[in-house]
């Protein structure tokens, strides 16, 4: 099935074809009067009723190109009905040149340009132009269906790269969704499991977690199909899970430190980019000592860059450099490079803790980012 063109794109189109005639018809009547064959006026009539007779039969060409090459036995059809259609445009260019050049001596005999009256001998002319010409159209003719494959070719190609280009796109979107959709059990199960040892402890605390819990839940939910969020929105969703995590804890098990440079508020970020940094912050870092410990959360931006650090006053990694292989920071790392390639940091670094370092191209609206 053809594309079809709307009026816009169907003009320009067949005003360069016409326009490619004309060139051609300028091109050898220059040609043909500088070798002194007769004047200018005369040649480039000549040269225009042969090359833009062409101009007419060459969509006939392309017709019966498009017509012959599909369906079974393709190569039989099409060498024979070319075969058939290199007799017909032989003998309809011609005489298509013919009939104009007839038109034209009449009319300046009717309009008194020229005393006598043409000869009628059109069939005769004909015959004598369609062997003159012959050696030289069917050249013309070749190079016409060797345009077309071109052309369709090109076309298919290029149709080609477009679908492959959209299933990269969704494939694309479906690994992202997928990875973004790991993180809502996985939250949903720390967080409950965290609840479940406060249920026999402290079961009006547990209550409280509960309560908010359903909070953070509908939050998640409503944010449920978007890759991307500002970052204010994602800072809200992290303080009911910090408060979680700090009603369970404690305050002065778990102090947090905030610092949250005001511009970098309208920056889009991976949605729930955050969360998974700070459980690991929490249950790596802070839990994993006996001491009071301190979860620090920066957000600051440059002139192209959003930066964002997590840092904890754990015990660190163990081999500086490498992660855990738990599913928070693995997914982190790969929802980064989907969503952003090259242009992307993620670091880990031990200094007095974990410090988790992440850069993305500073957006203030999805896909729009700042160059």
């Amino acid at each position: 099935m053809e594309p079809t063109l709307g009026l816009p794109k169907f003009l320009p189109r067949w005003l360069c074809f016409g326009v490619f005639w004309i060139l051609l018809s300028v091109l050898f009547a220059s040609q043909a009067y500088w070798s002194g064959y007769a004047p200018w006026p005369a040649v480039l009539w000549m040269e225009a009723a042969h090359w833009l007779s062409w101009g007419i039969v060459a969509p006939l060409v392309f017709w019966l190109c498009r017509r012959l090459y599909r369906g079974e036995r393709t190569w039989t059809r099409y060498t024979a009905g070319l075969l058939l259609g290199a007799i017909v445009i032989s003998l309809l260019q011609p005489a298509l040149t013919q009939l104009f050049v007839f038109m034209s001596d009449w009319l300046q005999w009717l309009l008194s340009v020229t005393e006598a009256p043409p000869p009628s001998s059109f069939l005769a002319d004909l015959y004598v132009a369609a062997i003159k010409v012959a050696g030289f159209n069917l050249p013309i003719y070749a190079g016409l269906i060797l345009g077309w494959h071109a052309m369709t070719y090109y076309t298919q190609l290029r149709d080609r790269q477009v679908e492959a280009m959209e299933l990269e796109s969704l494939l694309h979107q479906a690994q992202l969704q997928t990875l973004r959709s790991q993180l809502n059990p996985h939250f949903l199960f720390n967080t409950l499991h965290s609840i479940a040892e406060l249920v026999h402890r402290n079961p009006t605390l547990a209550e409280q977690l509960i309560l908010r819990l359903g909070e953070l839940l509908r939050q998640a939910l409503r944010s449920s199909t978007e890759q991307e969020v500002a970052l204010a929105e994602e800072l809200d969703f992290i303080r009911g899970y910090v408060e979680i995590e700090q009603m369970r804890l404690g305050d002065e098990r778990l102090q947090v430190t905030w610092e949250i440079a005001p511009e970098a508020l309208a920056a889009k970020v991976p949605s729930l980019i955050l969360q998974p940094l700070i459980e690991n912050a929490i249950r790596h870092g802070v839990t994993a000592t006996t001491r009071p410990g301190v979860l620090a959360i920066r957000a600051g931006c440059d002139d192209r860059y959003l930066h964002l650090q997590v840092r904890d006053t754990g015990p660190g990694l163990p081999q500086p450099g490498k992660a855990q292989a738990g599913i928070g920071l693995s997914n982190t790392q790969a929802r980064l490079r989907r969503l952003y390639g090259a242009a992307q940091r993620f670091a880990l670094l031990n200094d007095n803790g974990l410090v988790v370092n992440i850069q993305i191209p500073l957006a203030t609206r999805a896909g729009q980012t700042v160059s």
